[in-house]
């Protein structure tokens, strides 16, 4: 199914025809109406299934930050399907709770992220074998962040597939346990079992998956922006595009590893693709809408810092006092700090660095309890 020497490579299997599950269309309508799972009216894009359900929409006239969403495995496309983790904001962070993808082709699956820890990817395997009884072949890792491979191990005999700077940067393997600990604690006693397992096919800009009637182009901006190996899986026919963390809707992105000034970059690019339906790494499936905002939450927190940075003002003392308006209501809120402390590494030229995470993660939970005690007030 793979073949990097030639642009495409059809496979001769007939399609699948024992999938018809009711998969989701977008339409733009100034007529819709509220969706049962999102807060505040709808009056833009929505997804709509045939029997006339609202999966999700994105509000346009205004920013709306969703309460709750559509979660579990969810049909984007035809057999194009979306697994989204989290059901909306929760108030104890998202860290950690990434989204996954299928793909169904005539001769096999095709999984977009292994998710993080061994119940999160046995869900997930269990979902995509009550959604086909055909293997997963092939494994695309958007990333190396350990919330996209962590659950690489549970694909056995699946080619894994990601960007060769993907590849290198999880060479040296996870974080170490007790850092992975303190970062997501609700998830401490299943650090210890993971494993690294590398992907087995790499590619450097492009690369092209072709299945029966399914066009997967593989596509890597060619310098960090979420990280140094950020990919994304776009089917041009359907209009479904796999951002992985290039898009976070509704959820802080965080850069601690990645490149601010490039990101926005990235996510302009991926606004110029033809996509009705975009999976973000984290948050619920949205559209272009959805990721425009992402994108001008990064440039508003880029713009800010570096008229900080100018003032001589510390990154800490940065992160408090800029203003996020209606982004303070997104999940995670907090990671407002890292991402001044990376735009700071970029304004210094000092991106080589590794930030210092025990800091970080310091400086954080005193915004955490910052904002948690302004809430009770």
């Amino acid at each position: 199914m793979i073949d990097r020497s030639s642009p495409r490579r059809t496979l001769t299997s007939t399609p699948d025809t024992a999938m018809r599950l009711p998969y989701a269309r977008v339409r733009r309508s100034v007529r819709s109406r509220t969706a049962s799972d999102m807060s505040g009216e709808c009056t833009g894009a929505r997804a709509v299934s045939r029997h006339g359900g609202v999966l999700w929409c994105t509000p346009m006239a205004r920013h709306v930050v969703p309460a709750r969403w559509k979660s579990g495995m969810i049909e984007v496309g035809a057999r194009i399907f979306a697994y989204v983790q989290a059901s909306g904001i929760d108030p104890t962070g998202d860290t950690g709770v990434a989204n996954s993808g299928l793909i169904v082709g005539s001769a096999g699956a095709v999984a977009v992220d292994a998710l993080m820890v061994p119940t999160m990817t046995r869900k997930l395997v269990a979902a995509i074998k009550k959604t086909t009884k055909k293997p997963v072949a092939q494994l695309i890792n958007t990333h190396h962040h350990l919330d996209h491979t962590g659950g690489n191990r549970f694909f056995a005999g699946a080619t894994i597939v990601a960007s060769a700077p993907c590849r290198a940067a999880l060479a040296p393997g996870f974080p170490p346990v007790s850092l992975l600990q303190r970062f997501m604690p609700r998830f401490a006693a299943e650090f210890p079992r993971l494993k690294v397992v590398l992907p087995t096919v790499t590619f450097e800009d492009r690369m092209v998956l072709q299945d029966g009637d399914h066009e997967i182009q593989l596509w890597h901006p060619g310098f960090a922006a979420h990280t140094v190996g950020d990919a994304v899986v776009f089917l041009p026919k359907e209009r479904v595009l796999f951002a992985g963390d290039i898009a976070f809707h509704y959820v802080t992105p965080l850069a601690f590893q990645g490149h601010i000034g490039n990101w926005i970059k990235a996510a302009d690019r991926l606004l110029r693709y033809d996509a009705d339906v975009i999976v973000p790494g984290h948050g619920p499936i949205g559209t272009r809408t959805d990721l425009k905002r992402m994108r001008d939450y990064l440039a508003l927190v880029r713009r800010e810092a570096k008229r900080r940075f100018d003032a001589g003002m510390p990154a800490e003392a940065a992160a408090a006092d800029i203003k996020l308006g209606v982004y303070a209501s997104w999940s995670d809120a907090e990671r407002i700090l890292p991402n001044v402390m990376r735009c700071y590494q970029e304004f210094r030229n000092e991106l080589d660095q590794p930030m210092d995470l025990p800091r970080m993660l310091a400086g954080m939970e005193r915004l955490r309890g910052a904002r948690a005690d302004h809430a009770c007030l």
